[in-house]
């Protein structure tokens, strides 16, 4: 089935080993295409997808080293399941079953974003949205990659405030195989205080404006990321150990 060989291909898929459907082309016409032994900056990508029209280029640059170990954890489930529906175990519908992005994780980065309007929130969350790669990155490098983090796309709104208001939140776990020490934990105030130095470069500002991140555990999480009410679906991973929940991460550290 061609379903089960996508997840047997890529859960074995060499990477950075590139994904190519032909050919890299070189044209006259001297736009930059994707070329890892002459470009350095395409050397260092993790999980390279090449788009087959001219000019060639990497469709998945922005994957890191967390996001791609996200996506392994996924096709190798995803294998696992095909080969389950093959055996008769589970049906096809088992493969479909929404991932539940809570349950992954014990704690978690809390970003919020408000706004004094719609659309002033409209703009500023754009704008934060996009920075967020940024942080991920950002908290590897700080941490030497032994804290990973998996961005929830997902937005939610808490209704109750009394100004525009947008959240999303990242899963955070330390690297698997990582020695653990007794009692070692993660500060990453200074990272957030530098990103947040960077979302505030935003050229459109207006007061109202702002952001805050904290580190919350999975009790902590808002009800309002629950419309249907908090369900426990299946036992989660290993998580990082971070800083205590009463010292939250915080813009205004």
């Amino acid at each position: 089935m061609l379903v089960s060989r996508f997840f047997r291909v890529y859960t074995q898929w060499r990477w950075p080993n590139p994904v190519m459907l032909c050919s890299i082309e070189e044209n006259e016409l001297g736009f930059p295409v994707w070329h890892p032994r002459k470009n350095p900056r395409d050397r260092s990508h993790l999980m390279p997808i090449i788009t087959p029209a001219y000019p060639c280029m990497n469709s998945s640059y922005n994957v890191s080293t967390s996001t791609l170990r996200v996506m392994m954890e996924q096709f190798e489930y995803g294998n696992k399941i095909c080969g389950d529906i093959e055996l008769n175990k589970v049906c096809w519908s088992a493969l479909f079953e929404p991932y539940i992005f809570f349950e992954g994780y014990k704690n978690f980065l809390q970003i919020d974003i408000v706004a004094a309007d719609v659309d002033d929130l409209r703009a500023w969350k754009g704008w934060v949205e996009s920075r967020l790669r940024t942080l991920t990155l950002m908290i590897e490098r700080d941490t030497f990659g032994k804290l990973q983090c998996h961005p929830d796309p997902q937005e939610y709104i808490d209704n109750s405030r009394n100004c525009a208001h947008s959240a999303f939140f990242m899963g955070l776990q330390r690297k698997q195989g990582e020695v653990v020490q007794e009692g070692q934990q993660f500060d990453i105030r200074g990272t957030v205080e530098a990103f947040r130095h960077c979302v505030n470069m935003y050229n459109f500002w207006k007061p109202g404006m702002d952001m805050h991140v904290s580190h919350i555990r999975r009790r902590q999480i808002p009800s309002y990321a629950f419309p249907d009410g908090y369900k426990r679906y299946r036992p989660s991973r290993s998580t990082a150990q971070l800083e205590n929940p009463s010292k939250s991460v915080h813009e205004n550290e």
